[in-house]
């Protein structure tokens, strides 16, 4: 309902459709002319015959149905990164009850289309300030060291890989953010914050004006953040995100909100994405 990974699942959606049309379009006629022949000689086979081709035509579709559920890394990785956004939603879901406001699955100003790259996981607006969330799931173990963020598979040493792009991307996306809203509301700072599913021993890192930290504990972080703005100005900054990052497309899910601007309810106006 919040939308949270509804960019990412589409995506995955989308590259899994094409590669089944392109790879698994190949197997139809040596699978139906398997199948087929199969059926016919359980058809004309005796009892204990027919059992075993029965079982070989069950194995046969076992292994089509897999196949076609098992797309490649590059294609499955959209659907970790969708499931990542949904446990951070979930993480944060209780701050709302705490006056947090919650925005998920917001397009990034460099594109108006949400089909193409640049898009905000998650942005939580408080007394605090504003907050601009990534949710990782990278499958390995997490470091980070002067801005490169070092993935440690467990299995294979060789598997392991180095993100040296992360953490300048996440100030430019809270850069932009900040630029956009800052004539209504006077924000001076976005800050951005990378929550990693995946393990991470450290649990917190702050650096370089990025936080990492691990998706058990972001909502406690967030928790401890002193007050930095009045608690009238959360609804003002909320409508300027609105405004400033309204999705393109709602198809599929819901604008839900719990709360009214001190401005007053304008009639006609949309309620707030994912809040």
């Amino acid at each position: 309902v919040c939308g949270a990974g509804r960019r990412a699942r589409r995506k995955h959606e989308v590259a899994a459709k094409r590669w089944r049309r392109r790879v698994l379009r190949k197997l139809w006629v040596p699978f139906g002319i398997a199948a087929l022949a199969l059926v016919g000689l359980e058809m004309a086979s005796p009892h204990l015959v027919s059992w075993f081709l029965g079982m070989a035509l069950g194995a046969l579709a076992a292994v089509y149905i897999a196949l076609r559920e098992m797309p490649p890394a590059h294609i499955e990785r959209w659907r970790t990164g969708a499931e990542g956004e949904r446990r951070t939603a979930g993480a944060l879901a209780a701050l709302r009850r705490q006056g947090y406001v919650l925005l998920h699955d917001l397009p990034d100003r460099r594109s108006s289309d949400p089909d193409l790259k640049g898009n905000i996981d998650h942005v939580v607006v408080s007394r605090a300030g504003v907050f601009l969330l990534d949710s990782k799931w990278l499958g390995g173990e997490v470091s980070i060291g002067r801005d490169v963020l070092r993935v440690q598979m467990v299995d294979d040493e060789d598997d392991s890989y180095e993100l040296r792009r992360l953490a300048s991307g996440m100030r430019g996306r809270a850069a932009r953010l900040q630029q956009d809203i800052a004539q209504q509301t006077g924000v001076h700072n976005v800050q951005a914050v990378v929550v990693f599913w995946n393990r991470f021993p450290a649990g917190l890192v702050e650096q370089n004006r990025v936080v990492y930290v691990e998706g058990a504990r972001v909502a406690d972080w967030l928790r401890r953040q002193d007050p930095a703005i009045p608690a009238d100005q959360v609804p003002v900054i909320t409508d300027a995100i609105a405004e400033a990052r309204a999705p393109v497309r709602q198809t599929g899910w819901e604008w839900i909100t719990t709360r009214k601007s001190n401005r007053g309810d304008r009639a006609g106006r949309a309620p707030l994405p994912g809040s």
